[in-house]
């Protein structure tokens, strides 16, 4: 299954003579090269040659092949649409290469292969695939008139159409400004789940049918196997997708998911992102309640019963604030553990660059992984270092690009990407990303009945007996105290008790620890006011428990959530 976009803007560019393509990719050279034969075998009558040029080869051609019943593979100039299976490889004694004293294929030669092919004589029009041309494009004032020349004769309709791939992006910094105007730049989106599962279930076919005795438990998958491991690849490129499948084959014998789960998490990695799946939900989140029923109830949006209730879109993101340690992170791996979905996370360091365009490249990439991974969870933690005010700084305009970047794709993807920001800083906000967010809440400092949940699950944990301490003490104790405080106070002492012959952890060794913190309502009271007038003017929702059953030792049964 050809990759739609793929294939409407070569229509589109071979139908009007735009000389150049300028496809931005990233290590997906050969998805790339089989794509467009792919394209040129299913094009119609006149099926356009593919040439491929690379700097130590120079150009051969490529061509799709067929496996006939007697196990000989066949060159097929022409695809018919009945054919799902075949293979794409370079044909046999087609290389053509400069005849100098460097061997062949320097780059005055490639643009005068181009020049001199004529399609009338071949009989055929013709697609050049040139890769890793971003070292070549601008080498010299010659080279870049020569191209120009061939681009103004191109324009003229002589059949041929030039594909230049080898970085993620192309841009005006890294375009000759005489070229640019010739040079239609795209992107090679990740294949979608519906080209992951044709991918998958071709390579199942051929293990069935070629190595069954080498892999039995391959004769056990069927097509709703088929679809879950088109869900664990997404965000892969063509060739990752395959390759894990293979690997899993190879090593656990059938397509495992959980090792391709493994490796996905060790690509994405490489792509310069992390995602995972965590393992601990609200159990482990004392209090919050509004928030975790919210999170609850839009789980269902993910669903197609959603969809055929009448609801339109998926949900677009939840914007939690509030100070450092009071379980903002927390939250949000727990909520991809009761939505049972990936939790893909972004640092702000991600996606800055140092070089022009860097920046925007990496955030169009994230967004491309992210896509092709939904339904997923984009948790970016404090957001405003990424997206807040720039406050002057002089970066060539790359804020506001990325902030127009996410500000676009949170207002126009349908894929099922939902963004988790969190900040401990509201201000820096603009309004118009604040509105994308249909879930906006602050995290206050934890009531007293939240205190004690919170002091119980850090306490059992740790494999202590709750019944074993004065839980209405440690509450008073541990009074505008956050999550984190209580967490770390319980972790020191600990290390007191420890240090002491092993003894069991005591009452006193918390209520010693506990009188020597200096708590974060006073480290951080300023902005702790702040915010809660965020709440007060409508903006945000607390999230804290404003009514929750009697704590140990409280008189109230009413507690509000800034006690």
């Amino acid at each position: 299954m050809m990759d739609k976009t793929f294939r409407k803007t070569m229509n589109a560019c071979i139908g009007a003579s735009v000389p150049c393509i300028a496809l931005g990719t990233t290590g997906e050279v050969e998805d790339v090269i089989s794509l467009t034969v792919e394209y040129a075998a299913k094009h119609g009558q006149n099926t356009p040659a593919v040439f491929v040029w690379r700097e130590s080869v120079g150009f051969q051609e490529y061509a799709a092949y067929v496996k006939e019943e007697d196990g000989t593979e066949t060159r097929v100039p022409a695809l018919p649409s009945s054919v799902r299976s075949f293979k794409v490889q370079p044909v046999d004694g087609t290389i053509v290469a400069a005849d100098d004293d460097f061997g062949g294929a320097n780059v005055p030669f490639a643009i005068d292969f181009i020049r001199d092919f004529n399609c009338s004589e071949e009989g055929r029009n013709a697609i050049f695939i040139l890769r890793d041309w971003h070292r070549h494009i601008e080498y010299n004032i010659g080279h870049i008139d020569r191209q120009l020349k061939l681009f103004e004769e191109i324009t003229e309709g002589q059949g041929k159409t030039i594909l230049a791939i080898g970085q993620p992006a192309w841009t005006d910094e890294n375009i000759p400004v005489e070229l640019n105007p010739y040079m239609y730049r795209a992107a090679l989106d990740l294949p979608n789940k519906a080209e992951r599962q044709q991918i998958i279930g071709q390579w199942l076919s051929h293990i069935q049918t070629n190595n069954a005795a080498q892999f039995p438990e391959i004769l056990q998958l069927n097509d709703e196997d088929v679809e879950r491991v088109a869900d664990a690849t997404g965000g892969l490129t063509r060739m990752q997708t395959v390759n894990s499948v293979l690997m899993a084959t190879a090593t656990q014998g059938t397509f495992d998911i959980d090792f391709i789960l493994d490796e996905k998490k060790n690509l994405v990695k490489q792509a310069g992102f992390d995602i995972s799946r965590p393992e601990k939900g609200f159990d482990v989140i004392g209090g919050l309640t509004p928030l975790k029923e919210w999170a609850t109830r839009l789980r269902l949006r993910f669903t197609k019963e959603a969809f055929d209730y009448g609801f339109l879109s998926y949900p677009s993101g939840l914007l939690m604030a509030g100070v450092p340690g009071c379980g903002k992170s927390a939250l949000a791996k727990a909520i991809a553990n009761e939505w049972s979905m990936n939790l893909l996370r972004v640092e702000a360091t991600d996606l800055k660059g140092s070089l022009v365009g860097e920046s925007e490249a990496k955030t169009k990439r994230l967004f491309d992984v992210a896509k092709a991974a939904a339904p997923v969870i984009v948790f970016v933690d404090e957001a405003e270092k990424l997206l807040g005010k720039s406050d002057g700084v002089n970066d060539g305009g790359a804020h506001d690009a990325v902030l127009g970047q996410f500000l676009s794709f949170m207002q126009e993807d349908d894929s099922g990407v939902f963004f988790m920001f969190t900040a401990n800083n509201m201000e820096k906000f603009s309004p118009e990303l604040i509105d994308r967010f249909e879930g906006r809440f602050f995290i206050d400092l934890p009531s007293a009945g939240e205190r004690e949940e919170i002091i119980k699950i850090h306490l059992e944990l740790r494999k202590w007996k709750v019944e074993d301490f004065d839980l209405a003490e440690l509450v008073r104790a541990t009074k505008d105290f956050s999550g984190r405080n209580i967490e770390q106070s319980i972790k020191q002492a600990m290390g007191i008790s420890m240090s002491d012959g092993l003894r069991p952890l005591e009452q006193k060794d918390l209520l010693e620890v506990f009188k020597t913190v200096i708590p974060t309502s006073k480290t951080k009271k300023n902005e702790i006011e702040t915010m809660r007038t965020f709440v007060e003017n409508g903006m945000m929702q607390g999230a804290n428990d404003t009514v929750v059953k009697q704590a140990t030792g409280d008189k109230s049964s009413k507690l509000k959530s800034f006690n």
